[in-house]
């Protein structure tokens, strides 16, 4: 809902649970009032009165609306970071007119010929902010920095920052830590969102799992980004949020459209931040958010280049043995990819692994009852092949130089019309005459030779792609993958109907992992998966319950080499699909909670969406006989609703849940547990 006060020149705009308000000042400049709960309509003019009346006095050497204006610009007395300079000229845009269309709200500004829209719409629990820029004039407008939305956080005693950060194959770890006057910067310059950040950036000042305020910031690209946390020596800040920076040239009568922010409030603590963030992407972001995923097996670390149809055959009967829905084949079925340095580019199967083709083995899946599915990397070719023989111009390189290789391979330009065809050419009869259902779309490289503005155009080809291959194949599935974790955003989970994590499937590293992916992500999109032990990178030995367990609090799959399992570990792992079945609504749809426990135990609670069903998973590296476990406390319990425990048929209260816990029997090293139980 979005109030304007004209007299005033207010606006308030009201979501789930929060509210936003800024005001256009009498000499056109838009002034930011409000982010946090929800407000009354007559509050808004009280803020513009109360900011001004702060300003009388105020120290000389600030700028009298330091801190407060809605859009920084570079020009002026301004020194905060700012969203948009141009590279030879101050820019100070003012109002020029506003339009008001349900949840949506646009503010057109101007300095000179360049327009500036920002755009404004509310979507459930979150705002979502964009910037459009139009050059109206004869000459081009040339553009140093172009963030999407400055974003002020209220006054705090104290500032921390959470990221989900880590590298490859140990991505997306919470951090915390505390915001001194100056800078932090999160950011990638890969052309992809990486492995070293997710785009997204929560402040607070004290809050905790169930109490305080949050505000949280989230960029909505699958290219280079930029989130900038900003505290001033008087203890005010603002983040300043979008692509990464690039010099942009608007030529005479361009627009270009910034990718948008997402803004979400909590005044719950972390839990309720999770939520509003998962509640946010079932709404208005993933694509079936009502359709539970399937279990899933994929046969890299089985076969990895070593695909064979005989092979793939064998290891789907072995899969569907174990109640598996898709089976997805990896890397390695195309010809000339018998390692990771040919191949890419010539997607045509290889005769002497898939003599019957791609469909072939995909009937032969689809023969016992499950869906086929087919790894792809569509951005990057290997220099050996037809492809790059062909058309050496379609990579990125920069004049007179030879392209870099990342993993032997290098970046085909999606902002090149020809390759956009191209890709969508060979992708399409793929998946047609291929008779396949489900695609991994991995990117195994970052995007090199290129100026930074290239980006923006290679997302935006990128985009046009998955939208055309999607509209020619509506039932077509996707994941989304780069070297795991690399490419998990919200702009590209809205095209995808599940992501790769993390390369790392070690089940106790995983936790980590899938906690912190899970902070913002809906479980419904996070692929865990069930390998061998020792596993491949960390050569760990963990049990099997342990691994099913760590999957089974995301999108179960299974990846190991299972000619090689014993019956016994057969026979458990068919018993673990069938009661994933059982409760993967609850995890995939349900509240997720993070449960407090003692330093050598994890715990993670799903209540069901009716709340009907609990499902509590915990998880000990060691268990000590020196220390005595306390119960683990639930929540997201009713107090007064009675709960069975299915394995034990022991009742307990929700009060009793809450407030003393479960104390679920834990033994060993890589110890776990899950119970699972029924409201009465």
């Amino acid at each position: 809902m979005i109030h304007r006060d004209e007299p005033a020149g207010t606006f308030l705009l009201t979501g789930d649970g929060f509210g936003y308000a800024l005001a256009v000042e009498p000499d056109g400049s838009p002034r930011h009032l409000h982010w946090g709960a929800p407000l009354d309509p007559a509050d808004p003019p009280r803020l513009l009165a109360d900011a001004d009346a702060a300003r009388i006095g105020s120290n000389t050497w600030s700028r009298p609306r330091a801190h407060t204006e809605e859009l920084v610009t570079a020009g002026g007395a301004r020194f905060d970071e700012c969203a948009l300079a141009l590279a030879d000229a101050p820019l100070d845009p003012r109002f020029v007119e506003s339009e008001v269309d349900g949840d949506r709200l646009a503010l057109r500004l101007a300095d000179g010929p360049l327009v500036v829209t920002l755009r404004y719409e509310v979507r459930g629990p979150a705002l979502v902010r964009g910037l459009e820029l139009h050059n109206t004039g004869d000459e081009p407008v040339t553009l140093t920095r172009a963030s999407s939305a400055t974003w002020s956080v209220p006054w705090q005693v104290g500032y921390h920052a959470t990221t989900l950060g880590g590298g490859y194959a140990a991505e997306t770890t919470v951090r915390r830590v505390p915001l001194g006057p100056g800078k932090l910067v999160c950011e990638s310059r890969r052309g992809i969102p990486g492995h070293a950040f997710q785009p997204w950036l929560a402040v607070d000042d004290d809050a905790g799992e169930d109490h305080g305020e949050l505000w949280s910031v989230a960029v909505a690209h699958g290219g280079s980004w930029r989130i900038v946390a900003e505290l001033s020596g008087d203890g005010h800040l603002h983040l300043t949020a979008g692509a990464g920076d690039a010099v942009l040239r608007l030529s005479p009568g361009a627009r270009l459209r910034l990718p948008d922010t997402i803004g979400v409030y909590s005044p719950t603590g972390r839990a309720g931040l999770t939520h509003r963030w998962h509640d946010y992407e079932r709404e208005h972001v993933l694509r079936r958010p009502d359709e539970v995923r399937p279990v899933l097996y994929n046969s890299w670390e089985a076969t990895f280049f070593a695909v064979g149809h005989d092979d793939q055959v064998a290891l789907a009967r072995r899969a569907h043995d174990l109640g598996v829905e898709l089976f997805v084949v990896d890397d390695g079925w195309f010809t000339g990819r018998d390692d990771d340095r040919g191949g890419l580019g010539d997607w045509r199967a290889d005769p002497a692994k898939l003599p019957g083709g791609v469909a072939a083995l995909a009937d032969e899946v689809h023969a016992l009852g499950m869906r086929f599915g087919l790894w792809v990397e569509p951005e990057s070719v290997n220099p050996g092949t037809d492809l790059y023989r062909d058309h050496p111009d379609w990579v990125y390189r920069w004049p007179g130089r030879e392209p870099t290789a990342v993993r032997h391979s290098y970046g085909l330009d999606f902002a090149d019309p020809d390759v956009r065809e191209w890709a969508f050419g060979w992708l399409d009869a793929l998946v047609r005459d291929g008779h396949v259902d489900y695609l991994k779309w991995d990117l195994n490289r970052s995007l090199t030779d290129a100026p930074g503005y290239a980006s923006r155009c290679h997302e935006a080809g990128f985009r046009a792609v998955v939208d055309r291959l999607r509209a020619a194949h509506p039932d077509l599935w996707l994941e989304t993958c780069a070297s795991g974790g690399g490419r998990a955003d919200l702009a590209t989970l809205s095209r995808f109907e599940t992501a790769w994590p993390s390369d790392n499937t070690d089940a106790f590293e995983r936790l980590a992992i899938q906690d912190g992916y899970a902070f913002v992500h809906s479980p419904l999109t996070m692929s865990c998966w069930v390998t061998d032990s020792p596993g491949y990178l960390t050569r760990r030995t963990v049990p099997l319950a342990f691994r099913f367990h760590a999957a089974m609090t995301g999108t179960l799959g299974i990846g190991g080499r299972l000619a090689d399992w014993p019956e016994a570990d057969l026979t458990a792992a068919r018993t673990f699909v069938a009661l994933y079945k059982q409760i993967r609504a609850t995890v995939q749809l349900g509240r997720r909670w993070r449960l407090r426990a003692d330093p050598d135990r994890t715990a993670v609670c799903h209540v069901g969406q009716d709340g009907g069903q609990v499902v509590v998973l915990v998880f000990a590296r060691t268990v000590r006989q020196s220390h005595l476990a306390p119960p683990i406390r639930l929540r997201g319990l009713d107090p007064d609703a009675r709960y069975r425990d299915t394995t034990t048929d022991v009742t307990y209260t929700g009060t009793f849940l809450t407030h003393h816990g479960l104390r679920p029997v834990l033994a060993g090293d890589y110890a776990s547990s899950l119970v699972v139980l029924t409201r009465e």
